[in-house]
């Protein structure tokens, strides 16, 4: 990314670089109304559905994007964080293009002429005292470009929480809520009835078609509770719609039943999200959308979200996955198991300092008796050299030296597991693509 776009962005606050400093105050929507005002209001001219969580969001969007754009629409997809690139978060998804990796990001030159031509209207806020952060200005910079090219629906994935996220500044037709769990607890709240509050906040409007998938019971109650304030029914997912199959083949019943699909991405974690997305875009048909069955089988089987039990390597098998609490982690040792049964990995583990890294270590020694932990180059990483680590545990001070090491030990016929972070799931990424080329 060219010196010039970069050296603007890191003018704006980027809480992703250090949100162990954030506190509930730092964040608010009056900020991305007025940024919305200075833009022209593009969110005006744009049909939205919104996808709050704490695990699966990206999945969930990524299929619902698919089975959309399999129904014959050019979707917008506005996803966070990036692996490698700004671009990788702002996405238009035609009927004409074909699926891949970060296809339809929007092209690094548009991005750098939508920052020059917004740039007064920016310093202008800032003069005002209105200080945009890095997150609220992407977004309404994606609202900008998803509105010029005439997308026909944006999916939007909350970035943290779903009250006081830019992304909750305009009005959606659907909204669904993935499996919740305890995260950002200094800012979302220490339970996860605290933080459902935050997330279900994303519910807004009695005309709002909501799906809600599986989740703990104190969990349900605050999501259902606010959706009887709206006399919104929901889809619930286990509940009014279900799925069942062996894993390779699946069957949906929904609004109609689904036979026999098959979804690429692997896990039963991502069962749960694809037929979140099934749900979703069934419920879209309300609005005028038309969904068919033959899209969504298409959809889902034509998906891919990288870093996602991503295999990338042969000898060794390498399998890269952002799995990043220990929830995730649960959901990866099943699908490992379930791919590689009797198997044993090397696992390459690093996260996040704000996460909770103490049940993540025991959870990949768990996994297997060779774990190799590491930290990537971000400034939230854990540093494994401050931290009490057990015995057995290996340290390498870097992505590259870790997968190094792993790629020794597992030897031609071996499998690495990669996982803890998206930061380290992107290092790995790009070590790998660099080793085989």
């Amino acid at each position: 990314m060219n010196t010039e776009l970069l050296s603007y962005l890191d003018s704006f606050r980027d809480w992703e670089s250090c949100l162990g400093q954030a506190r509930p105050a730092d964040w608010g929507l009056e900020r991305v109304h007025r940024l919305l005002e200075a833009l022209g209001h593009p969110e005006d001219r744009l049909k939205f559905v919104h996808i709050a969580g704490t695990k699966g969001k990206g999945s969930t969007a990524a299929f619902l994007a698919s089975i959309l754009r399999a129904c014959g629409y050019r979707v917008g997809l506005y996803t966070s964080p990036h692996l490698h690139s700004w671009c990788e978060r702002i996405r238009i998804l035609s009927p004409d293009g074909t699926a891949g990796v970060f296809e339809g990001m929007i092209p690094e030159g548009d991005l750098a002429e939508r920052c020059r031509f917004y740039r007064t209207d920016i310093e202008r806020l800032r003069r005002e005292g209105v200080e945009v952060t890095l997150f609220e200005y992407l977004t309404a910079v994606a609202l900008t470009y998803f509105a010029r090219e005439k997308v026909d629906v944006v999916v939007l994935e909350a970035g943290l929480g779903g009250r006081l996220d830019a992304t909750n500044a305009v009005d959606t037709m659907a909204c669904a809520i993935t499996p919740i769990g305890l995260e950002h607890t200094h800012i979302l709240g220490a339970t996860c009835s605290s933080i459902a509050t935050e997330k279900a906040a994303v519910i807004k409007a009695p005309s709002q078609k909501v799906v809600l998938a599986p989740q703990a019971p104190e969990v349900m109650e605050v999501l259902k509770a606010r959706c009887a304030m709206f006399g919104i029914t929901p889809d619930v997912v286990g509940e009014t719609i279900c799925s069942s199959g062996d894993g390779e083949t699946l069957l949906v019943e929904g609004r109609r039943p689904y036979r026999s699909l098959r979804l690429s991405l692997r896990g039963g974690h991502q069962v749960v999200n694809m037929t979140t997305a099934i749900a979703l875009a069934e419920g879209l048909e309300l609005y005028g959308f038309v969904v068919t069955e033959e899209a969504v089988r298409q959809g889902v089987s034509e998906v891919f979200w990288p870093a996602r039990f991503e295999e990338m390597g042969a000898e060794p098998r390498v399998i890269v996955d952002c799995a990043h609490t220990p929830e995730a982690m649960d959901a990866l040792a099943a699908t490992f198991y379930s791919a590689f049964p009797g198997r044993s990995p090397v696992v390459v583990l690093g996260m996040s300092s704000d996460k909770r890294w103490q049940d993540m270590i025991a959870q990949a020694l768990d996994l297997s008796d060779q774990v190799i932990l590491t930290r990537a180059q971000h400034p939230r990483a854990l540093d494994p050299a401050a931290v009490p680590v057990p015995s057995g545990v290996r340290i390498e001070e870097s992505v590259p030296k870790a997968l190094s090491e792993a790629f020794r030990i597992a030897g031609s016929d071996g499998i690495i597991l990669v996982c803890g972070s998206v930061f380290v799931a992107a290092e790995a990424r790009e070590y790998v693509c660099q080793r085989s080329e």
